[in-house]
């Protein structure tokens, strides 16, 4: 069943149809509830008998796509990848809507261009949270539906508390195809002590509480794993190759307060509302990957308060909470933090502050910690662009004084230890007494004061 604003913002799909828009772009936060929306819209073509195509390009969502709409008459629920192998059978018989979840998940922009193409009359409508620049090309109709912020406000997801306590210092580290080097990064946590930190922290929050782990890749999800079994706690991993009998075995032991770790196979497109922590242990240099991966904690359940972030890398110093807003247009998902007005020199975001007495992280602005009371006093500071122009100011000033310098000492001339070398002392002393009362006679006080200072040196004054 649709809530109020879901039947609001659909309202507003219809129209843009209705005006003609042909490839339409919904964005709204993670945990709006698309998929009800993408049912929806489905279920009403269904019943006028137009055929409906319903793609992702993972085949986890596409799973649950299916439970919501694979039943209803002319509509065919798949991800992009099969749907490119029958292209000869789509074209056939085209789709007069075609709907896409969580379109931002690159790969696929060919594989999605290819089937749309054997249904050219078709209107597409692509879902996300968390679009890329290029989504906004391909569907050029953008209709915004509700924000993380309003959502939140208004009870329909979570709030989120954000907790921090060991901060990487990924200065430095490289960024290949808008995500950190995975060997850098692998680095810095073995250095960083991130194993058993990230088991004190567990203890210390996820214990008897569904908690799912964010790791760099395979690899780190099984030593991660290994190493908390190794230290008493049971812990599932799950990848992208779990069976679907796997995947729902793993997903009941983290519901009944177990702990799981996974790599992004469970970063969109996942619900499990009683999921109480998440705990990153996954520097992640794009914006879009760690507002998916808030979202999972997000979501509302009887008897859950909130959800509990457990940034056990710096993520939410980097790229702030999932409530505040971003401009996915402009690549609000890069890290383009290193040249920017939003973050120190350090990479902290400003937009968020951290409490040194709790390592609370939340949006800046109050002086006292929302989460322990702590005074934090004035927040003093500022942002990389800031400091490089403080420093430019600084090096010009610095130039400034140098050439003001080099130019009083042309006008002071040599002192009499020079020109004795070559004139004689009485020579030299005669000549600096003249200086003086040149530069006395015109008001030159600098020359006249190095001149004097000159004679009372040599003992001629």
């Amino acid at each position: 069943m649709l809530r109020d604003y879901q039947t609001e913002d659909l309202g507003k799909v219809s129209d843009a149809l209705k005006q003609g828009a042909q490839r339409v772009l919904f964005e709204a936060s993670v945990g709006y509830g698309k998929s009800v929306l993408i049912e929806a819209m489905a279920e009403a073509y269904s019943k006028t008998n137009r055929r409906v195509w319903v793609l992702s390009n993972r085949s986890s969502i596409i799973n649950q796509l299916r439970k919501r709409a694979a039943h209803l008459p002319g509509v065919q629920v798949m991800t992009v990848q099969a749907a490119d192998r029958r292209l000869a059978e789509l074209a056939a018989n085209p789709a007069a809507l075609v709907l896409i979840d969580e379109v931002h998940m690159g790969g696929s922009a060919a594989q999605y261009g290819r089937v749309m193409a054997c249904a050219p009359a078709a209107r597409v409508i692509a879902f996300t949270g968390t679009p890329s620049p290029q989504n906004f090309e391909t569907f050029p109709r953008h209709i915004e539906g509700r924000s993380s912020r309003w959502l939140t406000e208004r009870g329909f997801l979570s709030p989120l508390r954000y907790f921090t306590p060991n901060p990487l210092d990924m200065r430095g580290v490289k960024v290949r195809n808008g995500e950190f080097d995975e060997a850098q990064v692998m680095a810095i946590l073995e250095e960083g002590k991130i194993f058993g930190n990230s088991i004190e922290a567990y203890r210390t929050y996820g214990l008897d509480v569904p908690t799912l782990g964010f790791c760099v890749n395979v690899k780190h999800a099984i030593d991660t794993a290994e190493r908390f079994r190794n230290a008493g706690h049971a812990c599932e991993v799950i990848t992208g190759k779990d069976s679907e009998r796997a995947m729902a075995y793993k997903i009941a032991a983290l519901s009944d307060g177990g702990l799981a770790v996974s790599v992004d196979k469970v970063s969109a497109g996942f619900d499990l509302p009683h999921l109480g922590v998440i705990q990153s242990m996954r520097p992640t240099a794009s914006k879009r990957t760690w507002k998916q991966q808030l979202g999972r904690a997000a979501r509302i359940a009887p008897g859950k308060d909130f959800g509990l972030v457990i940034d056990q890398v710096g993520n939410s110093l980097l790229h702030g909470t999932l409530t505040q807003p971003t401009n996915w247009r402009a690549g609000g998902g890069k890290r383009t933090w290193a040249a920017d007005d939003s973050h120190t020199e350090e990479g902290q975001a400003l937009s968020v502050r951290q409490c040194r007495a709790c390592v609370a992280v939340f949006e800046a602005g109050p002086s006292m910690c929302p989460h322990c009371g702590a005074d934090l006093a004035r927040d003093t500071r500022i942002s990389r662009a800031e400091s490089v122009r403080l420093e430019e100011m600084a090096a010009e000033d610095i130039e400034r004084k140098q050439r003001e310098a080099a130019a009083l000492r042309k006008r002071q001339g040599q002192t009499i230890a020079q020109m004795r070398a070559y004139l004689g002392h009485d020579t030299a002393v005669k000549n600096m007494r003249k200086r003086y009362d040149r530069a006395h006679a015109s008001g030159d006080e600098m020359v006249a004061k190095f001149a004097h200072e000159q004679l009372r040196q040599a003992r001629a004054l």
